[in-house]
């Protein structure tokens, strides 16, 4: 049984490695893949081979990268998937889509009267097309992931929310959300006294929709208020993206306490995670995000803005606390209140934790999806 693996437009190894992200891919996905399909095959985007991200023998042996012999945009990629690769692509007992509009070369082959008959099974994780600024990007994303998900065998809705919405347009719905390994990321050895400096973590890309502009204001604002014996808090931002400059200019004229890393591979992560006392998801909005996940497995308080995708994953006061993302002062209260009620960020943080092990254990969701996978695949025959 062969297995076609197809990434979001753009995607690849090496651009998860940019992100800090190849090791959940190679790690979390392709070591559990090899032992359920004969053959698997992954369609990057990037000139690239799996060599450059591990020297396992047995990945190297079974996982085959088609990659383009050098690099393209992501439209002439993918149209070169849709012609050049399709009897690739056909001959896979079933492709996993890892985001809905990794579906545009098969969406293209279709248009071009080749359609691709392999089943396919796509995540629906996020509203795509929510994050484009408008005009034709929009339309086209939008087109792309409706096309997804009616013509998809099955879809993987991450959320409640997310498997109402995929459920009008797609006739096969499962609900298998992001996950984490608790066996990697655990609570750390750190214990923080009322008088020490609360440790505020930030992990993720820097971007407008990210708004960690509202966590650097915070921090400030936290600082500014903080009580008589009580160090101010200091937040460390673990990312890249395009806002960087503008956040450092910000932190400085604030006077925050802030440290940018700047990305960390995630066999890294759990080490940050120890470091940290309270973990910051300010996010305008968010599918089912991965980061928080991690935190709440590592025993984290963890404070996230009330949009769908963290309200998911964090009842507020239980296991987390959330406040409204466009209010920089509710968050710093929120930070204040930690960093005086150690026993309270102890509370939350267990309680997160145990929420993460006992429902997103990714060595039991990944099974789940194989099981599909397989379950498609059968179909076919």
């Amino acid at each position: 049984m062969r297995l076609g693996l197809l990434p979001a437009p753009g995607g690849g190894i090496r651009e998860l490695a940019r992100t800090g992200q190849a090791s959940r891919l190679i790690d979390g996905y392709f070591r559990r893949y090899v032992d359920a399909f004969d053959d698997v095959v992954y369609f990057s985007y990037h000139p690239e081979s799996l060599r450059e991200f591990t020297d396992d023998a047995r990945l190297l042996d079974r996982v085959r990268v088609l990659a383009p012999a050098r690099a393209v945009s992501r439209g002439r990629r993918a149209l070169g998937l849709a012609r050049g690769a399709r009897a690739e692509l056909a001959a896979c007992d079933v492709l996993r889509v890892f985001q809905v509009t990794g579906v545009t070369p098969l969406w293209m082959a279709a248009m071009l009267g080749r359609r691709v008959a392999t089943p396919f099974v796509t995540t629906y994780g996020f509203a795509y097309d929510e994050l484009s600024r408008g005009g034709f990007s929009r339309y086209l994303k939008r087109r792309v992931a409706a096309w997804g998900l009616r013509e998809a065998a099955a879809v993987i809705a991450t959320t409640e929310d997310l498997r109402d919405r995929a459920s009008r347009l797609a006739r096969r719905v499962e609900l298998i959300p992001n996950g984490v390994d608790p066996g990697r990321f655990v609570p750390g050895a750190r214990r923080r006294k009322a008088d020490e400096r609360l440790q505020v973590l930030y992990v993720g890309r820097l971007s407008e929709e990210k708004n960690v502009r509202t966590a650097i204001q915070a921090t400030a604002l936290a600082g500014a208020s903080h009580v008589a014996g009580t160090a101010a808090p200091t937040i460390t931002v673990v990312g890249s993206g395009p806002l960087e400059a503008a956040l450092r200019a910000e932190a400085k004229e604030l006077h925050a306490s802030v440290e940018f890393t700047g990305v960390v591979d995630q066999r890294d992560l759990p080490a940050r995670y120890a470091d940290a006392d309270v973990f910051v998801l300010p996010s305008f909005t968010e599918g089912h995000p991965k980061v928080l996940i991690e935190a709440m497995a590592c025993g984290l308080a963890c404070v996230a803005s009330d949009c769908s995708g963290n309200r998911s994953l964090i009842q507020d006061g239980v296991n987390g606390l959330l406040f409204d993302a466009t209010k920089p002062k509710e968050l710093a209260d929120h930070l204040v209140r930690l960093a005086r009620d150690p026993d309270l960020a102890a509370r939350l943080g267990a309680a997160a934790r145990e929420r993460a092990v006992s429902r997103y254990d990714l060595r039991a969701l990944v099974a789940r999806e194989i099981a599909l996978l397989r379950d498609v695949a059968r179909s076919r025959r």
